[in-house]
């Protein structure tokens, strides 16, 4: 049974988490071009009226940013709890969305 176990959990976890870290990868290299493209753009004028819109975009994304790093603590304190605190990583929180 432990094999079957194994298995289920590399299923419902391991493999998303994969897929999860591939998505991200994709994501930071859509940044890393977004940001040269901002440096070009502000050696130009004229981008005022565009820059409450990025910064507004650059403020959602920080704040999802922060959720995403919350919901990778819980994970990871669910997966590797701490000797003190076992009875805590099985309780479930009530920030999550079960």
């Amino acid at each position: 049974m432990p094999e079957a176990s194994a298995a289920n959990i590399e299923m419902s976890i391991v493999l998303p988490l994969g897929v999860v870290a591939h998505q991200l990868m994709k994501i930071e290299a859509e940044l890393r071009l977004l940001n040269m493209r901002a440096l070009t753009a502000a050696g130009e004028r004229g981008n005022g009226r565009l820059g409450g819109l990025i910064d507004e975009r650059i403020d959602n994304i920080n704040a999802v940013l922060d959720s995403i790093r919350s919901l990778m603590s819980n994970i990871e304190a669910d997966v590797h709890p701490r000797p003190d605190n076992v009875d805590a990583a099985r309780k479930p929180r009530p920030d999550r969305d079960d």
